[in-house]
């Protein structure tokens, strides 16, 4: 990351960051869903399955809430910066 660039700009870096590790936990996720789907409830495994797909969702609601922290942050930033100035000609 460019320590010169923006805050707002980092912001959105670290938006961004955040989805691309969603993105695999979701398929994870998925994954996790369709085989507690194939388990029979009494299954010795079926709880422990069942308790990784819980937490699974769990992470994605926290990175879900960590991009709308990062993305009001950069909204606020972007406010906050005076107007750009048109040059002097």
């Amino acid at each position: 990351m460019d320590m010169k660039a923006s805050p707002s700009s980092h912001y959105e870096h670290i938006s961004h960051f955040l989805h691309d590790l969603a993105q695999p936990l979701a398929a994870v996720t998925g994954l996790v869903d369709l085989l507690l789907l194939e388990l029979d409830e009494k299954d010795r495994i079926f709880k422990e399955v069942q308790l990784i797909s819980q937490q699974l969702e769990e992470v994605l609601q926290i990175i879900g809430e960590i991009r709308r922290i990062a993305r009001e942050a950069a909204d606020q930033e972007r406010k906050s910066r005076p107007p750009l100035q048109p040059p002097l000609s």
